[in-house]
């Protein structure tokens, strides 16, 4: 089997964040149409068995920050739309709200497999998906640009596709070795999701003699280090915080459960095409380029696995 999955809640942020001066009904509709003419060049480029949709939803990563349990005390994402007004604010909250309206069209009303629940991102659902199908029997395209997706390189049937420029993104500067890249990024932290570095400022050739050499790791991960406000910290304490928040294979095992979980009963599901919901949302939202080659995504729409 070939299968295409789309982190979608990613391409569809991208077009909230660059049309911010768009209406609330103008901005729904761009993204819907940017996402309808993404997944249809894809699906035309690598003609897939079965097309996958994964959307997020509020992380478990973030209940798990706010807790005592959590080492770090950083909000997992807290730095995301800092900068926003109230006003930006409750568009965006508006925003998410026409994206349900899409998600539902698809789930409901297409053959596309749509992946989401509560606590899971959509980085959890792809990973889970590659877990379930990681035979080389099957090949897995992923069409994103979150970089924590490179990690599922691991799996020798998976690419990973930037939509930014159409190419397989590579890992040349980890000498294309996903573990050295989850390794150092599970050491460095992640400043985009407001993850703590296990050890700031450490250098890159220490943090490959520690993936190198057992010694050498053992050596790294019992140094000590001082935040600014005082608080001392151990290497491995927070490296293997970092895991369980970055590390794709290390969630929780309740977590991983309702993972794998979501991916069979979506799989399992049957479902329904009905090109009368698919033309009502196009005229709701004034898709008239859609509307107009309407029978150039009804393969997409509609295929059947």
């Amino acid at each position: 089997m070939r299968y295409l999955l789309f982190d979608i809640s990613n391409l569809l942020y991208r077009t909230f964040y660059a049309q911010t001066n768009e209406d609330d009904n103008t901005l729904a509709g761009l993204a819907t149409h940017s996402a309808l003419v993404t997944l249809n060049k894809y699906f035309k480029k690598y003609k897939p068995d079965a097309v996958i949709m994964a959307l997020d939803r509020s992380s478990w990563r973030k209940e798990y920050t706010a807790s005592d349990e959590c080492i770090s005390k950083k909000p997992y994402k807290g730095n995301r739309r800092q900068n926003m007004t109230p006003a930006q604010t409750a568009k965006f909250e508006r925003f998410i709200s026409h994206l349900r309206e899409f998600e539902s069209l698809i789930a409901n009303h297409t053959t596309i497999i749509t992946l989401a629940e509560d606590k899971l991102e959509a980085d959890d659902l792809i990973a889970g998906f590659v877990q379930i199908h990681s035979d080389n029997d099957n090949e897995i395209v992923i069409i994103s640009s979150d970089s924590d997706l490179l990690q599922l390189k691991r799996y020798t049937n998976v690419k990973v596709v930037s939509p930014a420029n159409d190419k397989e993104v590579e890992l040349e500067e980890y000498d294309n070795d996903p573990d050295l890249y989850i390794f150092t990024k599970c050491i460095r932290g992640d400043s985009t999701d407001n993850v703590q570095s296990a050890f700031p400022n450490v250098r890159m050739t220490r943090i490959r003699k520690a993936y190198e050499d057992k010694y050498e790791r053992v050596q790294l991960m019992k140094e000590k280090w001082t935040s600014p406000h005082g608080t001392e910290f151990l290497v491995e304490d927070l490296f293997k915080e970092n895991q369980k928040l970055i590390d794709l294979t290390k969630q929780p095992d309740d977590i991983r459960m309702k993972i794998f979980e979501v991916v069979e009963r979506e799989m399992s599901k049957k479902r329904e095409f009905s090109l009368f919901f698919i033309m009502k949302f196009i005229g709701k939202y004034d898709l008239n380029k859609i509307k107009e080659n309407i029978d150039q995504y009804l393969p997409l729409l509609s295929k059947r696995c």
